[in-house]
């Protein structure tokens, strides 16, 4: 039925134009609609005399008809015109049965015959409800829910249309049944007795459950003991929802009930209720009596082996939780949600889905102990309410978007927001589709739509929406993106939603939109660079690709200044030719023009992130500009790490006469960034020279040009040979090793002549005047850095007569011989005192070198 809908609309839209075509002159001449081509629906009947609907009794005491799934009815409408035209008029009707979810099951329409003002006129239709949708209410026993019979007249002339539509609602029962006692027609639902073990299993005979005359509903009634004895004991008697098959098979909707098959002899075939066909379920019955304690009558769902003591098996409810009458004829109203039971039984994994999704035997229950009986109860009416779980679903779509329609200039993104609602009972599957009216918008190369819902991997129309549970809610975001440089235009912008699931059940929602573009001037500054564009040390210049564009629908002239958070930084506009481009830089609607930013940073800039806006400006334009008109981007500097050395001398001439040598250095730390500096010494002569620098570590040296003194102390040792000699002075970054800077001392060590005479002392007496001589030693040290040969001269005191006895004096000259550096040569002295000489007297020994006699 579905599928014919949209034919029958368009065949309703076709009707409607033709009635417009064919006015007779007068109706032309005096126009149409008001009072006298008004037509109403006024009446809708469930069923006739022969075949009425059923009656169910609100707790108001108000009346309202009630069917039952399979059940034929007949729909009759009433339709009326009003006024008073007497030139009769036909009217179409139409008969649809929507559910309440919001979709059409089916319809049906006639043509009422020519009315004249006051007039009217009935259509029928028969109908068979084949879903359930009734809900009762088991504290009060309110009838609601139903599918809705919606009832409308359609007349080309009638501008009254409230009247036009009327509706009912009809609650559907899963199943009804007289309680008139075993019907033995084959295929026929109806309940038969059994006897069953408590603890689960076959039938094991008819059970007591027998009729009695009389009762609320038809002829008879359910009762579980003979008229006028008492019921029995330890009995375990179901009264059971089943029927007889024509051909001994059960099928899809039943199963084979072996006990009672072999109790009755001949197939017994169990109804089958299957919960998850159904989203809601209530018993209905009425009864009275009483019973002993310890034994009850009550509704029962059972599956499996019906183990009493088992509730997955035997979901039951006591009679007695509804305080039936024990009068006899006093009956009852009691009802039953098992779902309310089924959801508190400890240990289910889910106890929210309905009934475990099982699949039961459904009837009632008598289990008595054996103790004491009575009469016990009488029970009529049994009615079974539900919802089906229907697969066709309708949507509920809320979008945020104006009465008016969008409006926005070119260049622009507007975003829908909509809430979609599943009003169905199972999951849905959907797609959501988007256009507009100028097809030039949608490209599929590029796309000026795009759609955003819980689906990660798609994102152009049309989009899949995973499954949307039974009443779930879920957001959906279209976005539409205006193409820089539009025109001033009026477009419609259309999102639809479509059911791509099995049922294919077409279009579920759609929302149309004015939109509007307006005039506008309008630039976009981008920039396919990261947001850290460059890296750029001091006074160095980068290239940032710069796109700048039109997005406007006027020509426009553009300005483009940077502006820098630092000082000292600079930028230039050149095209792609590295020329530079000067403004006004003018572009028409859409036009693209590709540029570079030729940024310089400061020559002393320092470490950190420096950035910068680009702005596009139109003094021309008169009004601002729309779009994006200004690029920001940051420019990292790194730290610059170097450092130098100087000195006023770097090369030493000096000799090897233990007399030291003090160099004193600069040190500058040339970097962007305070920087402190390790000092050491490198080189092969350091340790020969006996290098030694005032310090280990500088103080932190301030960034350009920070300055610190370096003391580098030479001893020059004596003895050193006379040779060239270097010694680097170091200097490492603390915080970066791999930078560091030498700066190089070089030491000439000049030919060194020195000599050292050992000073002797005696504890002796010398007698004056005696001739005796004694000799005296002297250590002749050759200190020099080469071989030396040294004249001695003695300085003898008064009162005392000496000579050299070695060396030799040759030509008054005394030479020693050829001394080694570093080696002794030993002088002999022979000498006496003369008469008269008394005290202490020093003899003085002078070794003079050839080599440098000064």
């Amino acid at each position: 039925m579905r599928r014919s809908i949209p034919m029958l609309l368009i065949a309703l839209m076709v009707f409607q134009t033709a009635s417009l075509l064919v006015l007779d002159s007068a109706e032309a001449a005096s126009g149409r609609g008001g009072p006298n081509d008004d037509f109403r629906v006024t009446k809708i009947t469930l069923g006739n005399a022969s075949d009425p609907a059923n009656e169910w009794v609100q707790s108001d005491q108000s009346v309202i008809d009630y069917l039952v799934m399979g059940q034929e009815i007949e729909i009759t409408v009433e339709v009326q015109r009003l006024g008073n035209q007497f030139t009769g008029r036909t009217a179409m009707g139409m008969i649809e049965i929507v559910h309440p979810i919001g979709y059409v099951i089916e319809s049906y329409n006639w043509t009422t015959a020519e009315l004249v003002g006051q007039q009217k006129s009935e259509g029928s239709y028969v109908w068979m409800p084949m879903i359930a949708h009734s809900i009762l209410n088991t504290t009060t026993n309110d009838l609601t829910g139903g599918l809705i019979v919606r009832a409308s007249v359609l007349y080309s002339g009638d501008t009254l249309n409230d009247n036009d539509v009327l509706e009912q609602a009809v609650p559907i029962a899963i199943m009804k049944d007289k309680f008139d006692g075993t019907t033995l027609a084959a295929e026929t639902p109806t309940f038969i007795s059994g006897r069953y073990p408590p603890g689960g299993g076959d039938a094991t005979g008819s059970g007591s459950w027998q009729t009695d005359t009389g009762g609320p509903e038809g002829t008879d009634h359910w009762r579980h003991s003979a008229p006028g004895a008492d019921y029995p004991s330890g009995a375990h008697d179901r009264l059971l929802h089943m029927f007889f098959p024509s051909g001994g098979q059960c099928g899809a909707i039943g199963q084979l009930d072996a006990g009672l098959t072999n109790t009755y002899q001949f197939p017994v075939c169990r109804k089958i209720f299957f919960s998850g066909e159904f989203i809601s379920t209530q018993f209905y019955a009425q009864t009275w009596g009483s019973l002993a304690a310890g034994d009850n009558v009550a509704f029962e769902l059972w599956r499996g082996s019906g183990n009493y003591n088992d509730k997955t098996e035997s979901l039951v409810w006591n009679f007695s939780n509804g305080a039936p009458s024990p009068a006899s004829g006093q009956w009852t109203n009691i009802s039953w949600d098992p779902q309310t039971d089924w959801a508190q039984i400890p240990g289910l994994s889910n106890p929210d889905l309905f009934l475990g999704g099982n699949s039961y035997s459904i009837g009632l229950l008598f289990h008595s102990d054996n103790s004491g009986a009575s009469e016990g109860m009488h029970v009529d009416d049994f009615i079974q309410f539900g919802v089906s779980k229907v697969a066709d679903y309708t949507l509920d779509v809320d979008c945020d978007n104006p009465e008016a329609g969008f409006s926005s200039p070119p260049s622009n993104t507007i975003a829908l927001h909509c809430l979609v609602t599943n009003n169905g009972y199972s999951g849905a599957t959907v797609s959501v589709y988007s256009n507009v009216t100028n097809l030039t918008w949608m490209d599929p190369a590029f796309p000026s739509i795009r759609i955003e819902t819980s689906n990660p991997n798609d994102f152009f129309s049309p989009v899949i929406i995973p499954s949307i549970g039974a009443g779930q809610t879920v957001d959906v975001y279209v976005n539409i993106s205006i193409p820089a440089g539009a025109e001033v235009q009026q477009q419609t912008w259309q999102v639809w939603f479509k059911d791509s699931g099995g049922a294919n059940s077409g279009e579920k929602g759609r929302v149309s939109m004015n939109l509007a573009v307006t005039e506008q001037f309008g630039v976009s500054l981008t920039s396919q660079t990261p947001l850290l564009a460059d890296t750029l040390m001091p006074s160095e210049s980068g290239l940032i690709p710069v796109r700048l564009q039109n997005v406007g629908n006027r020509d426009a002239a553009y300005n483009l200044v940077t502006t820098f958070s630092e000082d000292g930084w600079s930028a230039v506009v050149e095209d792609e030719t590295g020329v530079s481009v000067p403004n006004p830089i003018v572009l028409g609607k859409a036009e693209v023009t590709n540029l570079f930013l030729n940024v310089t940073a400061d020559s002393l800039a320092t470490p950190g992130i420096v950035s910068f806006n680009l702005r596009a400006t139109c003094p021309s334009c008169g009004t601002s500009l729309f779009g994006a008109d200004i690029l920001g981007r940051n420019i990292e500097v790194p730290i610059l790490r170097q450092a130098s050395i100087s000195a006023d001398q770097n090369t030493y001439q000096s000799a090897a006469d233990g007399v030291p040598e003090t160099v004193y250095m600069s040190l500058f730390n040339l970097g962007n960034d305070d920087e402190q500096y390790a000092l050491s010494l490198g080189g092969p002569h350091q340790y020969i020279l006996g290098a030694q620098l005032a310090g280990e570590t500088t103080a932190i040296l301030d960034a350009w040009d920070g300055e610190t003194t370096l003391i580098l102390t030479l001893p020059m040792p004596v003895g050193l040979s006379p040779a060239p000699y270097y010694v680097d002075v170091i200097a490492t970054n603390v915080d970066d090793s791999s930078v560091s800077v030498t700066y190089r001392i070089n030491v000439e060590i000049l030919d060194t002549a020195a000599v050292g005479v050992s000073d002797e002392s005696s504890d002796q007496s010398f007698l004056p005047g005696s001739m005796d001589t004694t000799d005296r030693s002297f250590e002749i040290t050759n200190y020099g850095n080469s071989e030396d040969r040294f004249t001695i001269t003695l300085d003898i005191p008064e009162g005392m007569v000496a000579e050299l006895i070695d060396p030799v004096p040759i030509g008054g000259v005394a030479t020693t011989p050829v001394i080694q550096t570093g080696e002794s040569w030993e002088a002999k002295v022979r000498f006496r005192f003369l008469t008269g000489a008394d005290g202490s007297r020093t003899l003085g020994l002078t070794a003079t070198s050839v080599n440098d006699p000064t």
